[in-house]
């Protein structure tokens, strides 16, 4: 499943070596991906690579910023944070479970800024949604943040096992996986509060 091609447009030596990157990164982890290999990805020299670039830690760096940016300047253009989370993942859904889970190798640093940033679109997600109306605030709404990350990233991390589960499609495991996740996010899951009582709740607290 390829991640983020380079933009119509951005199709420069440089723009492409970085979405051979987001798309390496992502299949095969940062430790596993080489730079010979994403350089025959994107359809240069392995020395074109070094040039732009030095190391493939720089170049891990570079893909991170552009994530930064995405979110950013989607933030930017008053895009709603519901909708910032779901462009964000539909874009780079791949690389950022690669990155935040064990194939995020030695860039523990990058990995905390890439969370951190998906985790500010989750609070801003959930006050908007609370203030409005449409979301139920938690006890604690700074995990419920961490929570939706987690759930939100949890699919494509287990991308290889959906795909085999959907028949080889990954596109189609993640349309099938969207549709109970929507239910669990609209419905919930339980016709009662013996999940809440487990955990020391009860339903009239956690409203």
């Amino acid at each position: 499943m390829s991640t983020a091609p380079a933009p119509a447009g951005d199709l420069t030596a440089r723009a492409r070596i970085i979405a051979s990157a987001l798309d390496r990164f992502a299949v095969h982890g940062y430790d596993a991906a080489t730079m010979r290999d994403i350089a025959a990805h994107a359809g240069v020299s392995t020395a074109l690579v070094t040039h732009h670039f030095g190391t493939k830690q720089a170049l891990r760096e570079e893909c991170d910023a552009r994530v930064v940016r995405f979110i950013a300047e989607k933030q930017d253009a008053s895009t709603s944070p519901a909708e910032v989370l779901n462009q964000v993942l539909g874009v780079f859904g791949p690389y950022l479970a690669r990155m935040l889970g064990a194939g995020g190798g030695s860039g523990g640093e990058a990995s905390a800024v890439l969370f951190d940033r998906l985790l500010a679109v989750a609070r801003a997600m959930i006050a908007d949604g609370a203030a409005s109306g449409w979301l139920r605030p938690s006890l604690d709404p700074e995990a419920q943040a961490a929570a939706l990350v987690l759930v939100s990233v949890a699919p494509f991390l287990m991308l290889d096992r959906l795909t085999a589960w959907a028949g080889g499609d990954a596109e189609e495991a993640l349309r099938r996986i969207s549709v109970p996740l929507a239910e669990l996010y609209t419905h919930g899951l339980t016709t009662d509060d013996r999940l809440l009582a487990a955990a020391g709740l009860t339903a009239e607290v956690s409203r």
